[in-house]
């Protein structure tokens, strides 16, 4: 046997025998009255319903796997999106996509936005697992309808970026954290390789911006998809030193789509790049405050 083979072999006689070990009950008594220790050294709450001494209640986290099991398009409401690559059909077309698709892994509201909410603004990075788990499931779905329209080269996972201030305030960048905890286990889809191609242009050094003589950009809260579309437009640019060959294909990941105008703007700057953007992912979409589309 080649010893590579006979390596691989022993790795899973010891896994066997490590998940027998962990399902023992003594092992399970011990684990439970650690866990019950470090409540007491350090209390936590579920991060979605707030119950004590537990990092996600199993209620919660049924919730969250059910609201996330079936990946749905969510482009419809989203009138901030740009055309669909490559886009000629006309109204009442019905083999063409007028617009961007973007899939999603849930819909943004009960257990799921209370848990988005925690990971991204309270810091709780330690319930990132099953968002990855979400954002894996949405990603699978995204791939799979790009390659059955006939693209079965290399994909590149483009995140939105992450804006200094956010991550000064918070200490790291969540999209980047589940992107990058999918990459190490090896979660992503076949022929997929995450690629931060774009960053905040407040985030260069040296060089005239083009914001030079604009405002900060304001929050998007509480903005429909033309008003967000123009507040966030120019504000991003290829990263200093990438350069993509020609025809290169992206998908744009972003956490929460609303109106779409923070994926319309990485597209901008993809496309601008000779890139093809063939669409989106997300965690969840939420009903866009506008559509005036």
């Amino acid at each position: 046997m080649h010893w590579h083979q006979r390596r691989v072999t022993r790795l899973a006689a010891v896994a066997v025998w490590l998940d027998g070990v962990l399902q023992r009950p003594t092992t399970v008594r011990l684990l439970g009255a650690g866990r019950d220790f470090w409540s007491l050294v350090l209390p936590t709450e579920c991060a979605a319903c707030t119950s004590p001494a537990v990092t996600l209640c199993p209620e919660c986290l049924a919730r969250v796997r059910a609201a996330t099991v079936r990946p749905f398009r969510a482009d419809g409401g989203a009138d901030a999106l740009p055309a669909a690559e490559g886009y000629e059909g006309g109204p009442g077309d019905p083999t063409d996509i007028d617009v961007l698709p973007v899939t999603a892994a849930g819909h943004y509201r009960g257990t799921v936005s209370r848990l988005l909410l925690s990971y991204k603004n309270r810091r709780r990075t330690d319930v990132g697992r099953p968002l990855q788990a979400a954002l894996a499931g949405a990603l699978q779905t995204a791939v799979h309808g790009i390659r059955k329209r006939g693209e079965q080269g290399m994909i590149l996972l483009v995140p939105v970026p992450s804006r200094g201030a956010s991550m000064r305030r918070r200490g790291y960048d969540p999209l980047g954290l589940l992107l990058a905890g999918l990459d190490r286990r090896g979660e992503l889809p076949a022929g997929c390789h995450v690629a931060a191609l774009v960053v905040y242009r407040g985030a260069l050094t040296g060089g005239p911006s083009v914001l030079a003589s604009r405002a900060r950009p304001v929050s998007q809260k509480g903005l429909g998809g033309s008003q967000r579309r123009t507040n966030v437009h120019a504000t991003m640019a290829l990263r200093p030193g990438r350069c993509l060959p020609p025809g290169a294909v992206c998908l744009v990941i972003d956490d929460v789509l609303t109106t779409g105008a923070t994926i319309a703007e990485v597209t901008r700057v993809l496309r601008h790049a000779g890139a093809i953007v063939a669409g989106a992912a997300v965690v969840a979409a939420t009903p866009a405050p506008s559509r005036s589309r």
